[in-house]
């Protein structure tokens, strides 16, 4: 995904990230890529790499239909999911210009990959919320890289999900004190105060 930054579909793409507010040192922390708009780029790849048809299945990144296998994230801006550690576990891939599709899709849950209990940029931010005893928690992954690369490193996001007990439970290994910052229309005010009312039956200290 990284390298497809080198073609020239990728590179409109690159700038298009660019044009968003991110920096070249952002982009490269976080592992942005991009999937080329075609069918089966990632299924040749992974072939050639000679994954086992059960781990392409498990993997999430192709899907199988009635006309064959697809790429899932074709012609989109990739985020890499990681776990705690650092390690990848899933992708978002977010549409570029295109009002027919779905702004995002997800990975499925794999054997690696339970959304429920992952938040977005939690890898880079641990030892910040940690040492700031606090968390700011965002919903989107533009929001997590316009605010950490401001200075704003105690920071999560919930990565087009909903707040669960278990998204709780694992921010209260570092701080019990819990900023929400929602999007504030309608639906974010509304799922800020329901996410507020899950922290606090876990002991933690949310405001919003």
């Amino acid at each position: 995904f990284i390298d497809n930054f080198n073609t020239d579909e990728g590179q409109k793409i690159y700038s298009h990230l660019i044009n968003r507010g991110l920096t070249k040192e952002t982009i490269k922390t976080f592992r942005l890529g991009y999937s080329i708009n075609q069918n089966n780029q990632i299924l040749k790849y992974l072939q050639s790499q000679k994954y086992s048809t059960e781990a392409l299945s498990k993997s999430g990144l192709i899907i199988d239909t009635k006309k064959g296998y697809f790429d899932r994230f074709k012609g989109r801006i990739i985020f890499p999911i990681h776990n705690p550690t650092g390690r990848v576990i899933a992708f978002s891939g977010r549409v570029v210009n295109n009002d027919k599709m779905a702004k995002y899709v997800n990975s499925p849950e794999t054997p690696i990959y339970y959304k429920s209990s992952v938040l977005y940029g939690l890898h880079e931010s641990k030892q910040n919320i940690r040492k700031e005893n606090s968390v700011i928690v965002v919903e989107g992954y533009f929001d997590y890289l316009q605010l950490f690369q401001s200075g704003l490193n105690n920071i999560v996001a919930i990565s087009g999900t909903a707040f669960t007990d278990k998204h709780a439970q694992l921010l209260k290994r570092y701080t019990n004190n819990i900023y929400l910052a929602y999007d504030g229309d309608k639906a974010g005010i509304a799922a800020a105060i329901k996410a507020g009312y899950i922290l606090l039956k876990h002991g933690s200290n949310p405001k919003i």
